[in-house]
């Protein structure tokens, strides 16, 4: 959920009755929101994108913030994940847990973003090239042969920025320097085009168009197979055991007196 959305409070309700144990939002949350959360024992998180919103999200009483740098897919901002990463850790307190996103899809890259003060990560383009990921028809195969050059910012399919799989209505858009409506209705522009079926409850029988709404992260270009979820998770762990493993061997020696 969005802070802007419509009805927030009652979607939040609905969420913290149903048996969700986790909240997380983008684009800022509301005090009486994680309040509700917290009377359910549901925990919140905020994604963000600049140092100061972690610091609002926390000030608003969220549990954990996800730090996604600007190569990830999907709404971003301006910041790389490892400049971003370790000023919001430095910013907020050491007891709120800080995940990072933007560019993780292996196990090197899963360290990487733990040795800048991630308690975790949040992978996203990794996962779309999943059997188990609810996409339009089109979407899985269309991640395999992007380089890290096909996922760019446009702000046609929602008015804000908005990292996908660049195609001919995007390359239009940013070159007519049309201003877009805002988010929300932007993004109710782009599915009454028929562009965007990102949230169709029925989305996997339905086949993307050429200029479909396909968020993806810079790290497309390292995906090359759609595998099982199972097995990406498992491989992100034996791949940063592995990647821990040669790290200790790389430490200095303790001198012999």
């Amino acid at each position: 959920l969005l802070a802007l959305d419509e009805g927030l409070d009652a979607k939040a309700e609905a969420i913290a009755t149903c048996g969700a144990r986790v909240f997380v939002t983008g684009l800022g949350v509301s005090e009486s929101a994680v309040k509700l959360m917290h009377a359910h024992d549901v925990l919140v998180g905020v994604v963000c994108g600049q140092v100061k919103h972690a610091v609002a999200a926390v000030r608003a009483g969220c549990d954990f913030i996800v730090a996604q740098g600007t190569e990830a897919g999907g709404h971003t901002g301006n910041a790389a994940l490892f400049t971003l990463l370790p000023q919001v850790r430095a910013s907020v307190p050491a007891r709120v847990p800080v995940v990072a996103a933007g560019g993780i899809h292996n196990g090197a890259s899963f360290v990487a973003a733990l040795s800048l003060g991630a308690a975790g990560a949040w992978i996203g383009t990794r996962f779309l090239a999943s059997y188990e990921a609810n996409t339009v028809k089109g979407y899985k195969e269309r991640l395999l042969p992007a380089t890290w050059r096909d996922a760019t910012i446009t702000r046609y399919y929602t008015g804000k920025p908005c990292r996908v799989l660049g195609n001919a209505k995007t390359k239009a858009f940013e070159a007519s320097g049309e201003k877009p409506a805002p988010f929300p209705q932007q993004f109710a522009k782009s599915v009454a085009d028929g562009n965007n079926h990102l949230l169709a409850a029925d989305n996997h029988l339905l086949d993307g168009t050429a200029e479909e709404f396909m968020p993806a992260g810079q790290v497309v270009g390292s995906i090359g197979h759609i595998l099982p979820a199972g097995q990406i998770v498992h491989s992100i762990i034996a791949e940063a055991t592995q990647v821990l493993s040669s790290l200790q061997k790389l430490a200095p020696r303790q001198a012999k007196l």
